[in-house]
């Protein structure tokens, strides 16, 4: 009998011991999730602007586009010509961008990362992912975006 309880015991240890690892996975990856998580307002604003810039460029409204760039960006580029001539060069895929989607997003440090999936002029497809920060008037501007062959969906 004091052999059943003496292996019944690590047993026991173990599974308590998985119970206790499974609670904090959940409650990290829960807290993340509620921090990290982006709010539907917050979403719907930050692609608004991530399209009209994407159909500004389209329509050759560098003006329009350029008034979507956060104040850091505006500072580097100084003029609406300077910066379409570098979005024209840089970022091909976002100056003629064909058909896009939205993928996932995330709020970390202060700033809300947006993917956006664009396929280009010539049909190859592109990974885009735009951070915006909220401004003091309430409006949230580009601050940066960057972009990669598109490599497929990975699970």
């Amino acid at each position: 009998m004091r052999n059943e309880s003496h292996s019944a015991h690590p047993v026991i240890a173990i599974c308590r011991n998985i119970l206790v690892l499974l609670a904090i996975t959940v409650w990290t990856v829960s807290g993340a999730s509620a921090q990290d998580a982006v709010s539907e307002a917050d979403t719907t604003a930050t692609q608004q602007v991530i399209e009209d810039q994407l159909l500004a460029f389209r329509a050759g409204e560098h003006q329009r586009a350029f008034s979507h760039a956060a104040p850091n960006i505006k500072g580097i580029f100084r003029t609406v010509e300077n910066f379409a001539a570098m979005v024209q060069r840089g970022y091909g895929a976002i100056y003629e961008a064909g058909e896009f989607t939205f993928g996932r997003n995330l709020f970390q440090n202060g700033e809300i990362y947006q993917e956006v999936l664009i396929t280009d002029s010539a049909g190859k497809q592109w990974q885009a992912v735009y951070t915006l920060k909220q401004q003091e008037d309430g409006s949230w501007k580009i601050t940066g975006v960057k972009m990669n062959p598109y490599k497929g969906a990975s699970v």
